[in-house]
């Protein structure tokens, strides 16, 4: 959303990211620190304590790998979103009401949202993302203009 698409679903719990993110980050730091204070203490006559300068190092790679898994999910987002204009595209294509593309883009938009939200309310948005994103079903006028042009 922040690049200004107009298809970006946002979940309900979204406003719960950032605290979530930081508190995750934190616990992962220290908890992956614990193994190395625990080294320091029984491999050298350094006190336990210093291992815990290594939180910093352990939160940056947190936020490297949340920063990835929000990439990846924007993308599944993408995908998922690509295969609903496919399906609309088609629709409107295979009925003969040939549409300009604000009204595809559109419709594409509000079937999108619906669909999204439906699977939200049933628990089972993750799912239904993964599912779209990851099919291979495309029309067969699409697929004849992409593979014969």
């Amino acid at each position: 959303m922040k690049k200004g698409h107009k298809w970006a679903f946002v979940p309900e719990w979204k406003g719960y990211c950032i605290p979530l993110d930081i508190v995750f980050g934190v616990v992962a730091s220290v908890a992956s620190v614990i193994p190395v204070a625990w080294a320091l203490m029984k491999l050298s006559d350094l006190p336990w304590f210093y291992g815990f300068a290594a939180v910093p190092l352990f939160f940056a790679i947190v936020a490297v790998l949340s920063n990835v898994a929000k990439k990846r999910t924007a993308q599944l987002f993408q995908s998922a979103y690509f295969l609903e204009y496919r399906k609309v595209r088609y629709e409107t294509e295979i009925k003969g009401n040939f549409r300009s593309e604000a009204d595809v883009h559109n419709r594409t938009i509000w079937s999108f949202t619906k669909k999204l939200k439906n699977a939200e309310a049933h628990g089972r948005l993750w799912k239904y993302v993964n599912a779209m994103a990851k099919t291979k079903k495309i029309p067969p006028d699409v697929y004849a203009e992409t593979t014969y042009v």
